[in-house]
């Protein structure tokens, strides 16, 4: 079958792209030009690290706002927006299910009393996408993960129990990071059918996402002794 559309061919120089944010709700910014295989790996936890090259289509806000115009409403200074980032999103296979995902938005969820504002779980039980021992199992398996932090952290007995709590809530808090992201931008991907797209998370290739044009904010790598750029947050879209 034909391979020339899957072929990169952008041949611009290898240098940073400048730190700011790239396009607004309704307008993308930056663009995904190529899924990086040797650096996608699993990472320690077992969530997998996918990396990706992104480059801007438009200056970025602040590199708009700084050009100077003369007086004639010439632009004296045209915004740069040359250059690559790296982007990184990393994904357990334990958080492409709705146990997981119910789980961590009901967490992120609650109220300052810690109450569940809108309960997703139920949800999910309702529908018929999972069942109350699913969850029990999902809820027990992060648990685990987080005892398991706890301890490694050689936590002092008295404190174990309340650092757990504290632990599990992260984990969850995390998963709701990470699958928030990939949820935005399949909202940038597929924005007449998000909807569908967004409820078949589980099965979404990622490296489907090459193409890709969102918005979002890069700043400089925090990487020590390293000049590159990454992407740092994927904005909504309206």
């Amino acid at each position: 079958m034909p391979f020339l559309d899957q072929v990169n061919t952008d041949s611009r120089a290898r240098v940073s792209l400048s730190p700011g944010s790239y396009g607004t709700g309704s307008q993308p910014g930056l663009k995904i030009l190529q899924y990086i295989e040797k650096s996608s790996k699993p990472d320690k936890s077992g969530a997998m690290r996918h990396s990706f090259l992104v480059a801007a289509t438009r200056p970025s806000r602040e590199s708009a706002a700084s050009a100077k115009t003369g007086n004639g409403g010439t632009p004296l200074d045209t915004p740069d927006y040359e250059g690559m980032a790296f982007f990184a999103l990393s994904i357990h296979p334990m958080w492409l299910n709705w146990e997981s995902v119910a789980l961590a938005y009901n967490e992120v969820g609650k109220d300052s009393e810690g109450n569940v504002k809108v309960d997703y779980v139920a949800k999910v039980i309702a529908d018929g996408d999972c069942s109350q021992e699913s969850i029990d199992k999902a809820k027990s398996y992060y648990q685990q993960v987080a005892t398991k932090k706890v301890m490694d952290a050689n936590t002092p007995e008295d404190q174990i129990g309340q650092a757990v709590l504290t632990q599990y809530s992260k984990e969850l808090t995390q998963i709701s990071i990470k699958i928030g992201t990939l949820m935005r931008l399949i909202d940038w991907k597929y924005q007449e059918t998000q909807s569908k797209h967004r409820n078949e998370f589980a099965s979404f290739d990622i490296k489907d996402l090459v193409n890709t044009e969102f918005s979002g904010k890069v700043q400089k790598s925090n990487q020590a002794s390293s000049d590159t750029s990454e992407v740092d947050s994927v904005y909504s879209r309206k």
